[in-house]
């Protein structure tokens, strides 16, 4: 009898301490209302996964697999990821249509990682890579009113704890800003 009280006992343990994935069931939109200006100032976090409690993207651990998204006035943005061991920056601008926010790559891209990306212990490089991108369409939905977007493969969830004059103060002392040559 102890046993089985046991086990019924980890077993609720190991179920609540599951975090609340799901397939997302999307709210019903106000996507009408959201609007390019929305976004402005705003940096949104990016990952594979989504608590769907409170609609944040995390990372699970993985490698590849999270970045953030900076929306500047005039409908453009600066992006980084990470994927060990380097570190990918891309601008371009953004548009809103309908239920689908596009982001529009410049041909520019910074990469900061060794130049040997085989040689993980050399001193990483910021370096400047002009090959193309296709556009990214991203699907936009709500949860809990909350305005997030999604790919195939990743969720983007507004990141509260970043401020932008933070990002944008990092992205410049590390060069990045001046490489893909923004301007405030």
């Amino acid at each position: 009898m102890k046993h089985r009280f046991v086990l019924v006992f980890m077993v609720l343990i190991l179920v609540s301490c599951q975090k609340k994935e799901t397939n997302l069931v999307l709210d019903t939109p106000k996507i009408q209302s959201l609007k390019a200006a929305d976004l402005y100032s705003k940096v949104y976090y990016i990952s594979t996964s989504l608590n769907t409690e409170n609609c944040i993207a995390y990372n699970i651990g993985c490698d590849c697999c999270d970045g953030k998204i900076v929306f500047l006035k005039g409908n453009r943005f600066i992006s980084d990821y990470y994927c060990i061991p380097e570190e990918y920056f891309t601008t371009g601008t953004f548009e809103i249509k309908k239920d689908k926010l596009i982001l529009n790559y410049s041909k520019k891209q910074a990469i900061l990682g060794p130049l040997d990306d085989s040689d993980y212990e050399a001193k990483d490089t910021l370096r400047l890579d002009t090959t193309p991108f296709d556009s990214l369409v991203l699907t936009i939905f709500t949860c809990h009113n909350k305005s997030l977007f999604k790919d195939k493969n990743e969720y983007y969830s507004e990141d509260t704890k970043t401020l932008i004059s933070e990002a944008i103060n990092d992205y410049k002392k590390r060069g990045v800003w001046e490489i893909l040559g923004l301007k405030d």
